[in-house]
């Protein structure tokens, strides 16, 4: 009987210990979540949280404050951020397929080449974000009116030249995008280098119910 207890011991020291939860704040970020175990922070104030490449699968994050938080390629796939506040959040290739990011505020974020699949964004004000390469592919209710969707740095002042081919034209928005859904993109366009109608969607794929309204 002591050997066989001296064996579980041994057994059980040489078992590899599970990843540990991390404290960020006042949130507890769930390592390894699952359905049944998820971070659950509603409310949590995680202004200028460090988050990059965190796993927040399903996280509850609604209404959170993550004013300038680092979240680029964090994984936030079906997660609820509905009502958060991601003023200036630097998220570049973040995951936030199937994500409920209903009216939240995005304003100023950094949203390059996130993937937004089938993410809920009725009421969430893009106005500022930058979702250049951004895929929306089957987004509900996605307002991009305000958002900057062209390849061109804004501080970079803009010289005379010749007009490159349309499906390499960096200047047009939503260039190389995918956008589907139920998308409101009126007002988008700039008039000053754009000749053609339809030339800001220039290598984009846009499905489904669109207001393309006041494009130039």
């Amino acid at each position: 009987m002591a050997g066989a207890g001296l064996a579980l011991a041994a057994a059980a020291v040489a078992a590899p210990a599970a990843s540990a939860d991390t404290v960020v704040g006042t949130c507890t970020i769930v390592s390894a979540p699952t359905a049944a175990h998820f971070t659950n922070c509603a409310g949590a104030n995680l202004a200028g949280a460090s988050l990059a490449g965190i796993d927040l699968t399903g996280a509850n994050l609604s209404g959170a404050n993550l004013l300038g938080a680092t979240l680029s390629g964090a994984n936030l796939s079906g997660a609820n951020l509905s009502g958060a506040y991601l003023y200036l959040a630097y998220a570049p290739k973040v995951n936030l397929s199937g994500a409920n990011l209903e009216s939240a505020t995005l304003l100023s974020a950094t949203l390059t080449d996130a993937n937004l699949t089938g993410a809920k964004l009725k009421g969430a004000n893009l106005h500022g974000a930058n979702v250049v390469g951004a895929t929306l592919t089957g987004a509900d209710s996605a307002d991009l009116t305000g958002a900057i969707t062209g390849a061109t740095d804004p501080t970079t002042p803009s010289t005379p030249t010749t007009p490159t081919t349309p499906e390499r034209d960096p200047n047009s928005p939503l260039f190389g995008s995918a956008v589907t859904g139920s998308t409101n993109i009126s007002g988008m366009g700039n008039t000053a280098q754009v000749p053609a109608p339809l030339q800001p969607l220039i290598g984009s794929a846009v499905t489904g119910s669109t207001n393309i309204s006041g494009m130039n």
